[in-house]
């Protein structure tokens, strides 16, 4: 015999069931698709800063190729040497506008003039900043036996890199003629 309760199960209750697994899904559908829109945001923001950090390299390089270029310029140059014994630089002939080696000790002292490196990219200026003491060594520099300090030319270069996107860098060195 049947009791009463087999009975009375009816269809209903399977369709209530069949409901809250509905909601169960839907709740875990929107649950992964916020999980997916923070995945994406994160990984775009990634991209974005590992490009800031390549354009920012590109111009570290460029100012370093300017910084490079310049120091060669100072140290090339085998008039800069004359500097050492007392002469100036208008005295030598080279000039802010036509050499881009300013004297920050004239008064009043000329504006730098911002020069253009060969990779097109990146600019330096040279300012002489007088001499200082240099070696102390026997045949470094024309000194009298009694006395070998001798005075080297100094200058600070300033160098300028811009990548193709929006960074710019500036480097700056002092620089001690030989």
């Amino acid at each position: 015999m049947r009791q009463a309760n087999d009975i009375q199960r009816s269809p209903r209750s399977g369709h209530r069931e069949a409901g809250v697994s509905l909601v169960v899904v839907l709740i875990l559908l929107v649950a992964m698709s916020i999980l997916g829109l923070a995945v994406m945001r994160s990984s775009g923001m990634q991209e974005r800063m590992s490009a800031n950090m390549r354009d920012r390299s590109l111009a570290f390089q460029a100012a370093e190729t300017a910084l490079r270029v310049a120091q060669e310029d100072v140290l090339g140059n085998p008039a800069i040497e004359d500097l050492q014994y007392g002469r100036t630089l208008t005295e030598l002939g080279i000039t802010c506008a036509g050499d881009g080696i300013c004297d920050a000790t004239a008064v009043p002292a000329p504006a730098a003039v911002w020069l253009t490196a060969p990779d097109g990219r990146s600019t330096y200026r040279i300012e002489y900043l007088g001499t200082g003491n240099g070696a102390k060594l026997p045949g470094v520099c024309q000194t009298t036996p009694a006395t070998y300090e001798c005075e080297r030319p100094m200058f600070r270069i300033t160098a300028r890199g811009r990548s193709p996107g929006l960074s710019e860098v500036f480097l700056q060195a002092n620089v001690v003629s030989r």
